[in-house]
């Protein structure tokens, strides 16, 4: 292993082998520029002297052309130049020596500076790029398993140990002209970019890859862990594994170019923000238009007391919601920062899953006002058999949260679930202190239940 000597505040190690083959045909190298650290791998092909001589000349002239030239150019034009222009040079060596024909090679470079990480590659030599302990990027492999995983015939296991997947769609000095994949990433304090052959990442799944380059605490452990765990396993399988080179950079500061959101991440924030906001005011609306009703009581209770402790309420309910809603931005806004989209898909049709209900619970609740003061007769009987219908109905989805019968029950009605109590006779009845207080009773149980549910 080789710790990389630069000038630049980067941490490098690097480390190539041969594995089980006879010849090392990878190469790796390495050079401060005017544009920053370059760190080139390419995994040469074409057997005998051809594969090696492929990766050293195209190491070569990619580190020179950077290295020579002008500190005002466009990094990025001037790392895919100086890709293209080893290509032409490996086609004019095939064809000043004819018996070279067939050899060729992948590439993966990295070029990174105080501005950002520019990462090139053809072939399927990969360029990792992980984030505390997960992968956040990875390079696209020009190979014909690659274009399978895409179109959804096989899982990136199946192609991994695919007998196709070394038959690589793109590479240097296989045609005059190569199309290079270029981009530009930015990058904060600790992440890592990990460049690498097939020789590595083929030979053990992707999720030990990972554990081992990104949970390893230092770059150094890392690079050797990974060769020597690469070499363990080919060697246990019979020991005609490839060559194996892996290079790993880990930054010490962040990039001046900042990471913008992805359009779906912006729709997503904006999406839930809406249903926070709406959540929000939902709660502040249902307190001003029907506060949680008190509990009866024998004494006399001043309107003034009342209305002094409903705003008390009313602003304690407001703030507790939108500390509630901060919290929920700022929990999105990790997910987003560390791509974990998926997660916040996910978060998302669970927060409109939960308003889905509390509004259900809501709509029974208004229900359940209306009939308090409703007469007896055949109307108020239909409704109460609608209202007991659909707090049925909603019983499962209350279940969801968390709500059991225990909280279905009416503690001074001795103990009975607030469905059996909407099936008394007193809650047939026309308007009167018992009715009224019996209604209170099953409406404050649904108030608490909806409280739970909104924590």
């Amino acid at each position: 292993m080789i710790s990389i000597t630069t000038s630049t505040p980067l941490i490098g190690f690097v480390d190539s082998r041969k594995g089980g083959r006879v010849e090392n045909q990878d190469t790796c190298g390495y050079a401060d520029t005017s544009f920053g650290l370059l760190v080139v791998v390419c995994d040469g092909m074409g057997g005998g002297p051809g594969g090696k001589l492929a990766s050293t000349l195209a190491v070569d002239t990619i580190i020179g052309i950077v290295r020579d030239a002008t500190a005002t150019a466009e990094p990025k034009e001037v790392l895919k130049n100086a890709i293209q222009t080893a290509n032409q040079v490996l086609v004019k060596r095939i064809v000043d020596n004819p018996s070279l024909r067939g050899m060729g090679t992948t590439v993966a470079a990295l070029l990174i500076n105080d501005y950002a990480a520019i990462l090139a590659h053809a072939g399927d030599s990969r360029i990792y790029k992980f984030r505390g302990s997960r992968k956040v990027y990875r390079t696209t492999d020009h190979s014909v398993v690659s274009e399978l995983v895409r179109k959804g015939t096989l899982t990136e296991e199946q192609a991994r140990l695919s007998a196709q997947s070394n038959v690589i769609t793109r590479a240097l000095g296989v045609s005059p002209e190569v199309e290079v994949d270029i981009t530009e990433l930015a990058y904060e304090k600790g992440d890592r970019f990990m460049l690498c052959t097939d020789g590595i990442w083929g030979n053990i799944t992707e999720k030990e890859l990972i554990k081992i380059a990104a949970g390893t605490k230092s770059p150094g452990g890392a690079v050797e862990s990974l060769v020597i765990r690469v070499d363990e396993q080919g060697f246990a399988a019979g020991g005609v594994h490839d060559n194996l080179t892996v290079a790993l950079i880990e930054t010490t500061s962040n990039s001046i170019l900042k990471e913008k959101m992805s359009k779906r991440a912006r729709i997503i924030i904006t999406a839930l923000s809406a249903v926070c906001l709406v959540s929000i005011v939902g709660n502040i609306l249902l307190l001003t238009a029907k506060p949680e009703p008190p509990v009866r009581q024998s004494a006399p209770v001043y309107t003034e007391n009342i209305d002094s402790l409903l705003d008390i309420k009313m602003k304690a309910e407001r703030e507790r919601m939108e500390k509630k809603y901060q919290q929920t931005i700022e929990s999105l806004s990790e997910l987003i920062k560390n791509k974990q989209i998926d997660d916040v898909s996910h978060f998302l049709e669970e927060s409109k899953a939960r308003q889905q209900v509390i509004g259900k619970l809501d709509s029974i609740i208004s229900q359940l006002e209306s009939l308090k003061n409703m007469v007896k007769g055949e109307r108020k009987d239909k409704e109460i058999n609608e209202t007991l219908n659909a707090l049925k109905a909603l019983t499962p989805e209350l279940q969801q949260y968390g709500i059991s019968n225990k909280d279905m029950m009416c503690n001074n009605r001795n103990h009975d679930n607030v469905l059996e109590l909407l099936t008394h006779n007193i809650a047939k009845g026309s308007p009167n202190d018992k009715s009224i207080g019996h209604y209170d009773a099953i409406i404050s149980v649904l108030y608490s239940i909806r409280t739970k549910i909104n924590k």
